[in-house]
């Protein structure tokens, strides 16, 4: 079964922390997750490999922490699997190292449903625990028209207010258009190209147009820039199809994937006394050092205040060249979705996921997965024991990114 790769990524909501103790209690841990994906109308379900270890005191001597990890474990998820929904079965998952990971065997056919029940099952030895996750429904997302009234100084490479008014230059604000982009190409460009599971971007080149793939202009000044209530780019609706009074959209996450965030290139030059020969403070250093040369062309970088505070410290590799996090993810409960700046950390072609979560991993937030406080345990739907079976149900679309400034 092809598969797209997702990351989950967990942040913290809250920075109150309880600091209240909870008396430990050794128990199994079980991380598991069910991952559905629309294509073509079709919601294409896949259990991941369930992992079952351990848990350990805080301040426990342990030599070896993969000693932890259960692999003789019964692991089996219970739940509608085939073409009939009505049908509930039974899977029993296998070990496949000594890492306590286990999965569905390669034959095995099933169908996962979306907003149905499944129960994960672990038994080992004198431990018994459960979870269910209620799988979301199917996602519709629209791209919306917006308007937004962008303040900012009449020369936009100028920030902050005294700072403009000091340079001859006044403050605006002017309501401006967001218009609607293509979210309905990702079947397409998937079927015309028989399958697009490379996400190669040059693939994709032919593809960059007004209708098919459309393209944004990300810049680094005026209103386009600064925090969450930036202009966006765009704006999603996105609905989960629940039945009317029964919603189960609970978080969702919007991924950000560069397909070109390896691209290599001159560091951009602006020659501005017309002498064809690159002066300093003529281009931009990103390598920072000193000299006009080759670097990842694509990364969203820059050096002043704003960026610092919201894109940096860069990370840096072996040649000092800037890189980002890539896929980049962010974590919403709300819709409409102004996308703004902050979801781009390359130019380029970009793969845009939108995954609907279940109540178990909105929950398993409001606790503290993070481990800002080690004495707090997230909220787990784990029945008996620690850890989170989760489900998510995802749609994508591709865009393009091109550099305004």
């Amino acid at each position: 079964m092809r598969k797209i790769f997702f990351i989950l990524i967990l942040f913290l909501i809250s920075c109150q922390l309880p600091d209240n103790n909870t008396e430990y209690q050794e128990g199994l841990v079980v991380f598991g997750r069910i991952e559905l994906v629309e294509i073509n109308g079709t919601a294409i379900g896949e259990i991941d490999p369930v992992r079952v270890s351990l848990s350990s005191e805080i301040d426990a001597n342990i030599g070896d922490t993969e000693s932890l990890y259960i692999n003789d474990a019964i692991v089996t998820i219970t739940g509608a699997f085939d073409q009939d929904e009505s049908n509930i079965r039974t899977i029993t998952l296998n070990t496949i190292d000594d890492l306590g990971q286990y999965v569905v065997d390669e034959n095995e056919e099933y169908k996962i449903w979306p907003n149905s029940n499944y129960t994960l099952n672990v038994i080992y030895e004198d431990y018994t625990v459960s979870g269910t996750t209620t799988t979301p429904n199917y996602l519709t997302i629209e791209s919306i028209e917006d308007n937004y009234n962008c303040e900012q100084c009449s020369d936009p490479t100028i920030y902050g207010e005294t700072t403009c008014e000091n340079s001859d230059e006044n403050w605006t604000s002017e309501e401006q258009y967001i218009p609607p982009i293509n979210v309905a190409n990702f079947d397409f460009i998937n079927n015309v190209t028989n399958g697009l599971w490379t996400l190669d971007p040059n693939l994709l080149e032919p593809y960059v147009n007004d209708t098919t793939i459309s393209s944004i202009e990300l810049s680094r000044y005026g209103c386009s820039v600064g925090s969450f209530a930036s202009k966006p780019y765009f704006v999603l609706d996105i609905d989960d199809q629940a039945e009317e009074g029964n919603p189960n959209l609970s978080a969702i996450r919007i991924l950000s994937y560069a397909l070109e965030d390896k691209k290599i290139g001159q560091e951009p030059w602006t020659d501005f006394n017309d002498n064809g020969i690159v002066d300093e403070k003529e281009f931009f250093d990103y390598n920072q050092n000193e000299i006009r040369d080759e670097t990842l062309i694509n990364t969203f970088y820059d050096t002043t205040d704003v960026f610092k505070i919201w894109k940096g410290p860069y990370f840096r590799d072996e040649n000092y060249n800037p890189y980002l996090i890539n896929p980049f993810l962010w974590t919403v409960e709300t819709s409409p979705s102004p996308i703004m700046w902050l979801y781009f950390n390359y130019y380029g072609k970009h793969l845009i996921v939108i995954q609907s979560s279940d109540d178990a991993y909105y929950d398993y937030l409001s606790g503290d997965p993070l481990g800002q406080n080690q004495y707090i345990l997230p909220d787990s739907n784990i029945e008996g024991g620690y850890g989170l079976f989760t489900s998510n149900y995802s749609k994508a679309f591709f865009i393009n990114i091109n550099k305004a400034d």
